[in-house]
């Protein structure tokens, strides 16, 4: 999987096309272009309004994404307490909805149910990018500790593609790089060579310094932000992002 400097809570091709000309001709790293969908989402459910801002009608994702090479075009999936078996049809359900544009899935689950992972991969193969994403509450489940975060994803490192280190869950919380490392060395000491390394956390346009003491030792980590970089009116900011991606490519150049 090539590294990624992500960017969360698209939600029209206007912005993707803006956020896709700071990056140079033949970059390093892809723009990891996310865009929410949830189990409300999906069904029309009414959202809260914060993030039924951030989440377009699903019937719409096919045309945020663009069909770029330096796009990596993720849904950002998430489910409800005790609708979690549902993940799997939703994920059919959004390869049905955005088509050939789309790359994969980063799974905002906690511990998602595995067979429904493995079941993914006899149907669809895999061409497509699987990120599961570690957040607070999946740290907690598993004793807040490193070791158990590893034993935890050794059942899914044969079907993902990466993890994403993430207390914030696009709140914008700054995640502590002291801890991070801590994580993310135990997860790279293991044999798992094809496991891509991501942090989230409260990362934007003036937060790039919390990720700068991990770039030596890991420089291919992936990096994703989403709450920092919209305005007061809940809308992705033009400036925050375009600050925010020409500090992240000057970081890991």
């Amino acid at each position: 999987m090539d590294p990624y400097i992500g960017i969360t809570g698209f939600t029209g091709p206007e912005e993707v096309s803006q956020a896709l000309r700071v990056f140079p001709i033949n970059p390093k790293r892809k723009l990891m272009v996310g865009v929410l969908a949830t189990y409300k989402s999906i069904r029309g459910i009414p959202m809260k309004p914060k993030w039924a801002k951030q989440t377009p009608k699903p019937k719409e994702i096919k045309n945020i994404f663009l069909a770029d090479s330096h796009a990596l075009n993720l849904v950002h999936l998430s489910t409800e307490e005790g609708r979690e078996d549902a993940l799997l049809a939703d994920m059919f359900k959004i390869h049905d909805l955005v088509g050939e544009k789309l790359h994969g899935f980063q799974l905002n689950v906690a511990w998602p149910q595995v067979n429904q992972l493995y079941k993914y991969r006899i149907t669809k193969g895999w061409d497509y990018q699987l990120v599961l994403q570690i957040g607070q509450k999946a740290v907690e489940a598993v004793g807040g500790t490193p070791e158990g975060v590893v034993n935890a994803v050794e059942l899914y490192a044969h079907n993902i593609n990466a993890v994403l280190l993430d207390p914030s869950g696009g709140q914008g919380k700054p995640f502590d790089p002291k801890r991070a490392r801590e994580f993310l060395t135990a997860l790279s000491q293991r044999d798992w060579d094809h496991l891509s390394l991501g942090v989230a956390g409260g990362l934007g346009a003036d937060s790039l310094h919390l990720v700068e003491p991990l770039v030596a030792d890991f420089p291919n980590l992936n990096i994703d932000a989403q709450g920092r970089l919209r305005n007061e009116d809940n809308e992705l900011d033009p400036i925050l992002t375009e600050t925010y991606l020409k500090k992240a490519l000057q970081l890991f150049k």
